[in-house]
């Protein structure tokens, strides 16, 4: 039994949303973006790269309306952490005196 009285009906159930058309006209998901792909793969070869490519991808996603916005965001994360790490911790620590920065030349 329902708690509802027996003249209501329960509502019906929403309609799925609308979903973008892909390039052949038939309903799909909506292309993903090759500017986030870009970024997530310079993100780990070039990570400052990643991060800059990660910033315009995410720009023109919002604007497009395609996927990957949370790619873009992945690529800006990873991209930062990796050149935190992997250029300004040496360079701060060089500059403390840990690391010898000195260069040593022969003769």
């Amino acid at each position: 039994m329902t708690d509802l009285a027996p003249e209501r009906s329960a509502p019906a159930a929403p309609a799925p949303a609308a979903s973008a058309s892909s390039t052949d006209g038939t309903p799909g998901l909506a292309p993903l973006s090759l500017l986030a792909v870009v970024a997530i793969a310079l993100a780990f070869v070039a990570p400052i790269g990643g991060v800059v490519v990660g910033f315009i991808a995410r720009h023109e996603v919002r604007r497009t309306g395609e996927r990957g916005d949370g790619l873009a965001f992945a690529a800006i994360l990873i991209g930062a952490t990796l050149t935190l790490f992997g250029v300004l911790v040496p360079g701060a620590l060089a500059l403390s005196g840990v690391i010898d920065s000195t260069i040593h030349l022969w003769g």
